[in-house]
C-alpha cells in the first residue's frame, strides 16, 4: 500500500509540475469565464440599445389608413394616428412627418393582406422594413373586442404546472431527480474526451523513454498500474472541480434567469441518490481508465496505442449512436445490451437513470458490474505491463501479450 500511495504522489506532483497540464487544466474554465463575460456584455449592450432605439422610435408615428374598419379607436394616440387616404399617408412618409405608414384594404378580412411603406435613415439595415409595429396594434386592437380570459387562450399564455405520482401514490419530482444525473453524465463525458489521451500516455512514455525496466526493480506491475489509475482519477476531478467553479458563477450571476431559476429550485437533494451516482461516475471513470492504461500497456508506443484506443472510445460512446434504444420506455434487447456490455455500460446506465428509465436492482447491479470490469482491467493491464515492459518491437496483441497465458 505504501508504494501505490508512492506512485500516486509522484506521478500527481509530476503532472502538476508540467505546464501543459495547467494550460488544459485552466484553459476550458478561462474559455467558459470568456464567454460568460462576452455573453454578459453582449446582453448589457443588447438592452442598451434596445433602449435607444425605443427612444428613437418613440418619436415616430404611425399612420395608418383603415378601409377594412379593423382598427379600434382605443389603440389610437399621439404615435398612433389615422389619415383618410393611402396617397396622404405616403406623402407623409416621404416627407418625414411620419416613420411608418401602413394601408388595411377593404379587403383585408378575404386577402389577410396589408402594404407598409417607411423612409430609410441613415442606421436603416435589411431588418427595419418589418411589419411587427403593425401586428402589435391590431393584437392591441383586437384584445379591446375580446373578453380577457379569451385574450389568455388567444395569446397562448397560459402556464400549466403538472404534477406526477409515483407508484406509490407520492408526488414525484422528475425534473429535481435527472439534474443530478445530467451532471454526473455531463462530467463523465467531459473526463473522457478531455482525458483520454493523457491516460493513454501515463504508461506508453514510461516504455518509450525506456524507464520502465528500471521502475518495475522498485515497485510491483501490479502496484505500478493501481497507482497510475488513482493519479489519473485524482487528477481528473481536479480538472472537473476547476471546470466547474465557471459554471457555478455562471449559475449566480444568471440565478435570476427563469430557466436557470426554474431548475436550482426544483433540484432534488437526496443523499441516497447523490452518493449512488458518485458511486456510479467514479466506477466508470475507474473502468475507463482503467481500458486506456491497459491499451497502453499492450503496445510499445503512443502511435500504436491510439489506434487501439478508439475501440475504447466507440465503446463509450455507443449508446449515444443508438439513443432511441437506450431511452425507449419498453426496453428491448439493444437497450438491454448496451447497458450491460462494460464499455458501453457507463453512459448507458447513466443515460437511463437521468430519464427515469432504469430500475434500482438494475442501477446496483450496473455498479457491481463496472466495479467488476474496472478491477478486471485493471489486473489485465498490470499482467500485460509486466510482460511488454522491456518489448519494444511493434505491438501484437495476444492472450500471451496480456499475460492471461503462459
Amino acid at each position: 500500500m505504501n508504494k501505490i500511495k508512492t506512485v500516486v504522489k509522484f506521478e500527481v506532483v509530476r503532472q502538476l509540475k508540467k505546464p501543459s497540464f495547467w494550460i488544459s487544466l485552466l484553459l476550458i474554465p478561462i474559455l467558459m469565464v470568456g464567454i460568460i463575460g462576452l455573453s454578459a456584455l453582449s446582453g448589457y449592450m443588447a438592452e442598451s440599445s434596445a433602449e435607444e432605439q425605443l427612444a428613437k422610435t418613440s418619436e415616430n408615428v404611425i399612420a395608418i389608413t383603415d378601409e377594412a374598419g379593423v382598427l379600434a379607436d382605443a389603440v389610437l394616440n399621439e404615435a398612433i394616428i389615422k389619415v383618410d387616404s393611402k396617397d396622404e399617408g405616403i406623402e407623409k412618409v416621404k416627407k418625414g412627418e411620419v416613420g411608418e405608414y401602413y394601408y388595411i384594404p377593404a379587403d383585408f378580412v378575404e386577402t389577410k393582406k396589408a402594404e407598409g411603406y417607411l423612409k430609410q435613415t441613415d442606421d436603416a439595415s435589411l431588418f427595419s422594413a418589418s411589419s411587427a409595429n403593425l401586428r402589435n396594434v391590431l393584437m392591441a386592437s383586437a384584445s379591446t373586442r375580446v373578453d380577457a380570459k379569451d385574450i389568455v387562450i388567444l395569446t397562448n399564455s397560459v402556464n400549466v404546472d403538472m404534477t406526477t405520482f409515483d407508484e406509490s401514490g407520492e408526488v414525484s419530482n422528475l425534473l429535481g431527480k435527472a439534474v443530478i444525473p445530467i451532471m454526473v453524465l455531463g462530467v463523465f463525458y467531459i473526463l473522457i474526451c478531455v482525458f483520454g489521451n493523457r491516460m493513454l500516455m501515463a504508461v506508453v512514455e514510461e516504455k518509450e523513454n525506456r524507464i520502465s525496466e528500471m521502475i518495475l526493480t522498485a515497485v510491483s506491475s501490479k502496484e505500478l498500474i493501481i497507482g497510475k489509475i488513482i493519479s489519473l482519477i485524482l487528477l481528473g476531478f481536479l480538472q472537473m472541480i476547476v471546470f466547474l467553479i465557471p459554471v457555478l458563477i455562471a449559475a449566480f450571476i444568471y440565478k435570476d434567469n427563469p430557466m436557470i431559476s426554474g431548475v436550482l429550485s426544483n433540484i432534488e437533494f437526496n443523499p441516497v441518490t447523490i452518493l449512488a451516482n458518485l458511486a456510479l461516475l467514479v466506477f466508470s471513470y475507474f473502468l475507463f481508465t482503467g481500458a486506456c492504461t491497459m491499451v497502453g500497456a499492450m503496445v510499445p508506443t503512443a502511435r500504436e496505442a491510439s489506434q487501439y484506443v478508439g475501440i475504447v472510445m466507440v465503446g463509450m460512446v455507443l449508446p449515444l449512436m443508438f439513443i432511441s434504444a437506450v431511452m425507449s420506455s419498453e426496453p428491448n434487447f439493444m437497450t438491454y445490451f448496451l447497458s450491460y456490455f462494460p464499455l458501453s455500460a457507463p453512459i448507458a446506465m447513466m443515460l437511463r437513470n437521468a430519464f427515469g428509465l432504469l430500475p434500482w436492482y438494475e442501477f446496483v447491479f450496473g455498479i457491481i458490474e463496472i466495479g467488476i470490469f474496472s478491477m478486471l482491467v485493471t489486473y489485465v493491464a498490470s499482467k500485460a505491463f509486466q510482460k511488454n515492459a522491456i518489448n519494444f518491437s511493434v505491438a501484437k496483441i495476444s492472450l500471451k501479450s496480456l499475460g492471461l497465458k503462459k
